[in-house]
């Protein structure tokens, strides 16, 4: 649990209205520490990557919502360039490491081609017009994640999101944004 406590004082407070830990039922000692630091912790319904999502938006009172695995992972500035394609008009922004001026320190050779592939057959199925399918760091309108009526309980949920997205119609863009080397565990 050391990652997660970095990760939260690295968010930049100017920029949000709530911070919430979404436990799935861990046993390490997390939501304690996360607690002593004074923010807040919701216990996730069921299990699953999708099922921590989904309690997130449900307990989220912000008009906007976006989402940081707790390794460390996602750069915490890309928020303000999502928050300024918000304002823009969209009404989600997603991150990519596949744009000029992006990347990842924590992908490898098979990673990537997976990626690739699965991207390109989402695009061809459903037209979603993202790089990057799999790197679910988005920030969108509170109102539009709760119209998704989200079901995916795990990590399927990150292509659920983008193909409702467009498929409802919503106004949605990507940015470039950099996934940093995970600061501890294993992928």
């Amino acid at each position: 649990h050391e990652s997660i406590a970095h990760m939260l004082e690295e968010i930049p407070k100017d920029l949000v209205h709530e911070i919430i830990v979404v436990d799935g039922h861990s046993t390490d000692g997390t939501p304690e520490l996360i607690r002593q630091l004074g923010y807040r912790v919701v216990s996730q319904e069921g299990a699953g990557y999708g099922m921590g999502v989904i309690t997130g938006i449900k307990v989220a009172s912000g008009d906007l919502i976006t989402f940081m695995d707790a390794d460390g992972s996602y750069d915490p500035e890309a928020l303000s360039r999502m928050l300024l394609s918000i304002k823009d008009g969209h009404d989600m922004a997603f991150c990519s490491r596949y744009l000029p001026e992006s990347g990842s320190e924590d992908d490898t050779p098979i990673r990537l081609l997976g990626n690739k592939l699965l991207t390109f057959v989402v695009r061809s199925l459903f037209g979603v017009q993202l790089t990057d399918v799999l790197f679910f760091y988005a920030l969108g309108k509170k109102e539009v994640f709760e119209n998704l009526d989200l079901t995916s309980p795990d990590f399927s949920i990150c292509i659920e999101i983008p193909v409702k997205v467009h498929r409802l119609g919503y106004k949605y863009t990507e940015i470039p944004s950099r996934e940093r080397k995970r600061l501890y565990g294993k992928s």
